[in-house]
């Protein structure tokens, strides 16, 4: 009888050091993406979510001046205007600037903004884009 000696095909089961360098270079680089643009987006929230809270007051402002059409929004006070904010509001909205100072809010115009001290405050570079600002 005669045997034929067979050579097992040597597998290799492991990665080889520049497949891993690779994913790892990749990993990096896309941690580095994120960690980049992570700042960008989280600034656009903060304006999205300033504009909903302005959004709210010029809603109450619209509510108050139905129900009083002869009043002067100038002379409107803050407490007067709560009442008509819409539902899951109690109080005037609080916004952080993208600096982290707190912000107020003007409701004694129409639409109403965000002041930092007395200078009004919309970082955006239009004010009628939707953040920072009603809009239009």
């Amino acid at each position: 009888m005669k045997t034929i000696s067979s050579h097992k095909a040597r597998c290799n089961a492991g990665f080889t050091l520049i497949e891993i360098s690779l994913v790892i270079g990749l990993l990096l680089g896309l941690a580095t993406f994120v960690g980049m643009n992570i700042s960008t987006v989280r600034d656009w929230q903060r304006g999205k979510d300033a504009a909903v809270s302005l959004q709210a007051v010029f809603a109450a402002q619209r509510a108050y001046m139905s129900d009083h059409p002869t009043a002067d929004i100038a002379e409107v006070s803050t407490v007067q205007l709560q009442v008509y904010l819409p539902q899951g509001w109690s109080t005037m909205p609080v916004v952080r600037s993208l600096d982290d100072d707190t912000l107020t809010v003007d409701h004694t115009v129409m639409p109403p903004r965000f002041m930092l001290g007395t200078s009004v405050y919309d970082p955006s570079l239009k004010g009628s884009d939707g953040l920072w600002d009603a809009g239009q």
